[in-house]
């Protein structure tokens, strides 16, 4: 009996010490090193098995992704289900003869003082497919509210403008990198980094610090205008002067940019603020009329142009209902209730057209000629 009950400890402490290896082992952290080709989409689908899921991603790592349209070779990502390794402790074998230790309770907290604020704070949040209904714990007291529309959102947003597109632009002119080899220093395609001469838009001085969107033309949509496609954003690091272009590097790249992409001065009317959508019934309905980059399946972040404009009252931040409608069969038969597929939110409203970003997907079915509706409007 004696040598039983000095084994029963030394078989305990080798069980602790086994577990505390394993949580070491299972709780390094997870993350991966972005290459060229990467997209959050795709290493939702390789690290969780959903494409569906890459807002968890994003949502880890909103200090190095500032929009989730655009990651770049090099960023180091944490995934989902990390945690910090815990700190292992050597555990001594008990002394033949002794009892093992118990460990002491971990100490309860003090109750909440009633009245007193939490670690939580509140800010609003939207149903899947509706507007404005409630709060949600946020982790920061009296954070400040989030903007209604991001930013990055708003500058990268294709929109609608007269045919010809912008008046009064100024142009990219050529690389501003010498290279080594005199024909490589010949290049028409730009990137982040990349410095660049530039000519600024008429009537610009172009100061040092000031900053351009780049934009190509896209296709001319029937009854509406041309779409304007933004590139990348340029900031000046020299100013222009009399028969001199203006030196500029490329501060973010959208997607190709050009020597033969214009410029044309950011437009920021309508960012920062925080007032909500209000839900309504009585809403503008349209139809879906492009979407940017022709993708095989439009899914969460893709850009729509919809047959609306700001004529028909709708602003930057109004929601949007896109949706199959009921589907009516003959007499006697029950039809088919109207089936939501995505809700969207305005980011660019022009006199000729608007812009809206999904943000929420029921089915994967977002096609052109879709029908759309105005669910939420801003105040």
């Amino acid at each position: 009996m004696r040598t039983l009950n000095r084994c029963i400890p030394l078989a305990l402490v080798a069980g602790v010490l086994a577990a505390q290896s394993l949580i070491a082992q299972e709780s390094q952290p997870r993350t991966h090193t972005v290459v060229a080709g990467d997209n959050l989409w795709d290493l939702s689908q390789k690290y969780l098995g959903n494409p569906f899921l890459w807002p968890e991603i994003y949502r880890l790592n909103r200090d190095v992704v500032e929009d989730p349209h655009w990651i770049y070779p090099g960023e180091v990502l944490r995934l989902p289900g990390e945690t910090s390794a815990p700190t292992t402790v050597a555990v001594q074998p008990p002394t033949p003869g002794e009892e093992t230790p118990v460990a002491p309770p971990p100490a309860a907290y003090p109750p909440a003082t009633p009245g007193e604020p939490t670690v939580f704070g509140k800010t609003q949040t939207t149903t899947t497919f509706g507007a404005t209904t409630g709060y949600a714990d946020t982790g920061v007291v009296n954070a400040a509210p989030a903007p209604t529309v991001r930013t990055g959102e708003v500058i990268a947003a294709p929109y609608v403008d007269r045919e010809g597109g912008p008046r009064g632009f100024g142009r990219i002119l050529r690389s501003g990198d010498i290279a080594g080899v005199a024909e490589a220093s010949e290049r028409y395609r730009f990137q982040a980094y990349d410095r660049i001469f530039i000519a600024p838009p008429p009537g610009h001085v172009a100061p040092e610090g000031e900053r351009y969107l780049a934009y190509k033309l896209g296709p001319v949509l029937d009854n509406q205008g041309q779409v304007v496609i933004p590139t990348g954003i340029i900031e000046v690091t020299r100013a222009a002067r009399s028969n001199v272009a203006a030196a500029a590097h490329v501060v973010k790249a959208f997607t190709e940019l050009s020597a033969t992409d214009r410029l044309i001065p950011i437009d920021t009317m309508g960012l920062g603020t925080t007032i909500r959508p209000l839900r309504v019934h009585d809403g503008a309905e349209s139809e879906i009329k492009w979407i940017y980059g022709e993708p095989v399946l439009p899914s969460l972040q893709n850009f729509v142009v919809l047959g609306l404009s700001a004529r028909d009252g709708v602003k930057m931040g109004d929601e949007i209902l896109i949706y199959l409608p009921q589907q009516h069969y003959d007499k006697g038969e029950l039809d088919d209730p109207e089936i939501p597929i995505s809700k969207a939110q305005v980011v660019r409203a022009t006199q000729y057209g608007v812009t809206a970003v999904l943000i929420g997907q029921e089915q994967p079915a977002v096609k052109e000629g879709m029908p759309a509706r105005v669910i939420a409007r801003m105040p």
